[in-house]
């Protein structure tokens, strides 16, 4: 089974197999390689980084390609680079009524496309925030105390009713039992000028 793109709801983080069943069960059809596995030139990589190449892979796809839903996964917590190991990112595309989702995955590049609706796009500016550095220590100066006791930090976008594109970052513990324990705090920051705009606290 494809790996798929990451949920947009900022309070759930679920594992990587989780996010593959929420991608592939939303359609009827079945997701298809748009592009061949490549490798990524480091095992961990910058949002920046990472989302170049796969933007560039999006537009090959679609020329209209517009990115619909970004962030990393449980399975690749950001670091104080801003790099992360599991990358999911889904681009859209209006003319195909299409959407494709490229994703880190041990150390390659996978794409997997399929029909239909991506969700509610966020506006997202050509040159929107994406400094994962500057997320990671937004998060440490936000939730700190999570990070100190060996949280990672998990960033995805999210879209309000208005399409306004936030980043909402969480913190996630993988246990030794294999469960993933979530903090009690998200960050929410502006996806196209990287300002704090509020922290909710369960």
């Amino acid at each position: 089974m494809p790996p798929g793109a990451l949920n947009g709801d900022p309070m759930k983080t679920g594992v990587h197999w989780i996010v593959v069943v929420f991608v592939l069960g939303s359609t009827t059809s079945f997701a298809e390689e748009a592009c061949k596995p490549a490798p990524l030139p480091s095992p961990a990589v910058s949002l920046s980084q990472f989302y170049e190449t796969a933007e560039a892979k999006a537009k090959a796809w679609k020329a209209d390609a517009a990115p619909a839903r970004l962030g990393n996964s449980v399975l690749g917590p950001i670091d104080a680079q801003g790099r992360s190991t599991s990358w999911s990112m889904l681009f859209y595309s209006e003319a195909a009524d299409a959407h494709v989702a490229i994703n880190a995955v041990g150390g390659m590049m996978t794409c997997w496309d399929n029909e239909g609706s991506a969700g509610r796009m966020p506006a997202l500016a050509s040159t929107f925030f994406r400094d994962g550095a500057k997320l990671y220590e937004i998060a440490r100066t936000e939730g700190g105390d999570y990070i100190a006791r060996g949280y990672g930090v998990i960033a995805q976008t999210a879209a309000a009713d208005d399409r306004h594109g936030t980043w909402n970052l969480s913190f996630t513990l993988q246990e030794e039992s294999g469960q993933t324990k979530s903090g009690d705090v998200t960050i929410i920051v502006d996806a196209n000028t990287g300002k704090l705009e509020n922290v909710l606290r369960n």
